[in-house]
């Protein structure tokens, strides 16, 4: 075997081992971008959750500001096993509030 075969060779070896059974490159890639968007969007709605509880007033504040406050840490908690799940099928996860305002598909109420 050619010197040039085996280093290709093993080149190969280490890229497989960067990317989890049965995915391939491209399907790393695919599922981050479709996962990722899923960060975004959870962050974005969390973010629209918290400003509705901050801001809620009337007869029935307290039930909507405790069931908002419930709501917003459950869609927190979500974010994290998605990008988790990025993670483990060896993608790349979002990296910062502008990452997100660029992936996010649920409109900012400003």
């Amino acid at each position: 075997m050619s010197k040039s075969k085996q280093i290709h060779e093993k080149e190969s070896q280490a890229a497989r081992l960067l990317v989890p059974d049965g995915y391939s490159p491209e399907d790393v890639k695919d599922l981050s971008s479709v996962l990722n968007a899923l960060v975004a969007d959870a962050f974005a709605l969390y973010l629209k959750t918290k400003n509705f509880h901050w801001h809620m007033s009337g007869q029935h504040f307290r039930d909507y500001h405790l069931l908002l406050d419930e709501h917003a840490t459950q869609i927190f908690g979500i974010t994290d096993a998605i990008a988790e799940r990025v993670r483990k099928v060896g993608g790349i996860t979002i990296h910062s509030i502008g990452h997100i305002a660029r992936l996010q598909r649920i409109a900012d109420n400003d």
